[in-house]
Parts: structure tokens; C-alpha cells; sequence
């Protein structure tokens, strides 16, 4: 990819990779290909070991059970951050059923206290993890609401271009996964339809590094993640896959995600109650992104893991020039205050 040429055209083959799509509902995954396939049964006194100290809490003992190699692509304080987030979206592990096996991978179906997952599992000759991966299992689960309730401001000033948005595969592939459906990608373009100025090979060439977000709604602070650093351009950091990120929930039950903010930019803590258009965060470029941006969802309820995206509507936009009073943005979109 040749990023100086980045054009409105040219970007369907242009991908910002981000956390909530491939990484959220992942703890964590790294496969190693000469890894040595073992029995079933091997996995399964691994798999009992993992549930038992990660019942107690710990994780320390839970990382022992990982291979250097493993370690060294995905550190273990990334690993022991995203087993406590895990830990408090489903609670306990309670038991594993094998379902099958995957070449080197045995596959399960695992239950927690709050919800059932379809986990992965590869070890090498040594016995030690090689590969971890939980994925939602299966369900009918309707979400609790399609759209907001509570009215929505932009989350920016300025004019943004919705680079993912809509409701189908072709305008925004958050929806092939359940708890992304609905989610936006924005960016900011010049005059001259690029993401950023000069090489583009720092985040402070992209004109939306460090651009100002803002409450779309009067709202809670009920989650602040906040010390990722933020990537060079083109790198990704799945392990810590939110990068900083600032959750809200609004009085009708409503969770509202900004994921990705500039490193020590977040301007709220966990408790605090935010006015429409209170300042957040900057947008940056942390977590599982390759750029800067700004990811934006609603979800229906506050656990990561069994949380269903809705669609987002925001209230007088102008969108390709024309005022729009109730407009969720679709891809290509150009959108702005009227302000």
C-alpha cells in the first residue's frame, strides 16, 4: 500500500485495523506455526490448570502456563489486564466440553457464570500455551434496543469522513461481528482527499492525531482505559486492543464507546458525570490501530463479551452539504456540526 496515494476511491482496499472488530471479544491470539500439535488430553489438564488459576485470580500462575514465544509477541502485563477485564465481563470459568480438534488447535465449548464461549486452544511439545482464543459462542440473544433513545451530538467539530459505517458488509465490516454491528470508523481528509500531511509516517501527520472529542449526550463515565501508548503508523497493538478508551452509559441504559484516544489525553475518570459536548479526549492512534482514528459504538449492555451493537443516530448533521436531522453516517460520508 502506498500510503501517499490514499484517495476516496482506493479505499476498499485500505483497512484500518482496530480492536473491536477482530480483538474484543478475543483475549488474546498468537499462533505459532511450528508448533507442535499435542493430544487432546494433554490439552485438557492445560485447559484445567488455566480455569483453576484463573478462578483464584491468579494470573501470574495463568501466565506461567504460556510459551516464551508467546510472551515475547504478547507481554504479560497486556495478557494479565485483559484476563481481569475478561474475568469481570463473564465471571468465573465454570467447565469446558471438547467439540474438536483443528489441526494443532483443540476446540471446546467453555461456560462461564455469565455467558458460554467456543475456545481454542494449541500448546506445544512442552505442554506451554501457544495459542488462546475465546470467541462468543452461538445465541438467539436479541439486543436490548436497535437504536439510541437518548439524542446524540457529533462526537467531533470539524468536518470527519466516515471511512466505516452502515449497516452492510460492503460499507462497514464491524457488522460481521455481532458486538461491533453499527460501529464507526472517522478519519479526517484534506482538500486533496489524504489522511494525512508529509511521509505519513508519523501520528502527527495525520490531521485527526490529536483532534478534540467530545459527549454525545449527558452521561456516566463508567470505564477509562488509559496509559497505551500510542502506535507508529502502520503497527498494531491486538494485545491492549481499545488503546485508551472512554465508555459512557446514558439514563436509558445506553453504552457509548470512543476507543483509541491519544495517550494522556483523557480528560474524565470512571465516575464522573459528563454534559453534551464536554470535552473527553483527543483522538489518537492506541490499541489495535494502524492510524489514527476515532472508533465509535453503541452497544446495548456493559459487558464487552456479551454486548450487542445498535446503530447510532446524531441529531442536525450536515452530511455531503446537506442538513440532515436525524443521520447515522454510512461509508464515504462527509459529516460535520452545523456549527
Amino acid at each position: 500500500m502506498n500510503r501517499s496515494q490514499i484517495v476516496p476511491e482506493t479505499y476498499k482496499n485500505f483497512k484500518i485495523m482496530n480492536p473491536i472488530k477482530t480483538i474484543c471479544i478475543v483475549l488474546f491470539t498468537v499462533m505459532n506455526a511450528n508448533a507442535i500439535f499435542a493430544q487432546s488430553t494433554a490439552v485438557d489438564s492445560v485447559l484445567t490448570n488455566l480455569q483453576i488459576h484463573y478462578n483464584k485470580g491468579a494470573y501470574d500462575k495463568v501466565i506461567a502456563l504460556i510459551s516464551e514465544d508467546m510472551l515475547q509477541k504478547v507481554p504479560a502485563n497486556a495478557i494479565e489486564n485483559l484476563l481481569i477485564s475478561f474475568r469481570r465481563d463473564l465471571g468465573d470459568l465454570q467447565s469446558s466440553t471438547f467439540q474438536k480438534k483443528e489441526g494443532i488447535v483443540v476446540v471446546y465449548s467453555s461456560y462461564f457464570e455469565h455467558g458460554e464461549t467456543t475456545t481454542s486452544v494449541a500448546i506445544n511439545d512442552q505442554n506451554k500455551i501457544v495459542g488462546l482464543l475465546f470467541k462468543p459462542a452461538e445465541t438467539n440473544t436479541t439486543p436490548n434496543f436497535t437504536r439510541n433513545s437518548t439524542p446524540f451530538l457529533l462526537p467531533f467539530k470539524g468536518e470527519w469522513f466516515t471511512f466505516w459505517g452502515g449497516n452492510t458488509k460492503a460499507q462497514n465490516y464491524h457488522v460481521i461481528n455481532k458486538t461491533q454491528q453499527g460501529a464507526f470508523d472517522f478519519v479526517i481528509l484534506d482538500k486533496n482527499d489524504k489522511m494525512f500531511e508529509r511521509s505519513g509516517t508519523r501520528n502527527e501527520d495525520y490531521f485527526a492525531f490529536g483532534k478534540r472529542l467530545y459527549a454525545v449526550c449527558d452521561a456516566e463515565v463508567v470505564e477509562v482505559i488509559t496509559g497505551v501508548h500510542d502506535n507508529p503508523p502502520g503497527r498494531m497493538n491486538p494485545a491492549q486492543p481499545f488503546g485508551n478508551k472512554v465508555t459512557l452509559k446514558t439514563a436509558n441504559n445506553e453504552f457509548i464507546v470512543y476507543a483509541h484516544l491519544e495517550e494522556e489525553s483523557i480528560r474524565v475518570k470512571k465516575g464522573d458525570k459528563v454534559t453534551r459536548g464536554q470535552l473527553l479526549g483527543n483522538c489518537g492512534n492506541s490499541g489495535n490501530s494502524s492510524q489514527p482514528h476515532l472508533h465509535f459504538h453503541l452497544k446495548d449492555r456493559a459487558a464487552n463479551f456479551q454486548a450487542i451493537g445498535v446503530t447510532s443516530y446524531f441529531q442536525n448533521s450536515i452530511v455531503n452539504g446537506s442538513l440532515e436531522k436525524e443521520y447515522s453516517p454510512v461509508k464515504n460520508d462527509r459529516i460535520k456540526r452545523p456549527d
